[in-house]
């Protein structure tokens, strides 16, 4: 039987992003609860920590739905360019 059996790694290389590393690193220490279905949680995982659930009102989940959706579009949206001046002559060298 295992005694401490690892239930995930994570790996990073010379070639990872440093902003990468920096946002897991984040992630990880950060006390907030992450919210999970209890009955996807592997049994390992269980085993190491506290599950607590409750129920939301719909409309509070639709709010938080509306406002997720909204986020990661505009995090996908092509960023907005300014149009280039038009294509004058070329200015002549006077002398």
């Amino acid at each position: 039987m295992i005694q401490d059996p690892t239930i995930w790694r994570a790996v990073f290389t010379g070639t990872t992003p440093l902003h990468l590393i920096a946002a897991v690193t984040q992630s990880l220490a950060d006390r907030t609860p992450i919210p999970r279905d209890p009955s996807r949680i592997p049994g390992l995982a269980r085993d190491r920590m506290t599950v607590h659930t409750h129920h939301l009102p719909a409309p509070d989940i639709v709010f938080a739905l509306e406002r997720r959706v909204s986020t990661l579009a505009a995090r996908h949206r092509p960023a907005t360019t300014a149009t280039p001046p038009p294509h004058g002559p070329s200015p002549r060298r006077t002398r």
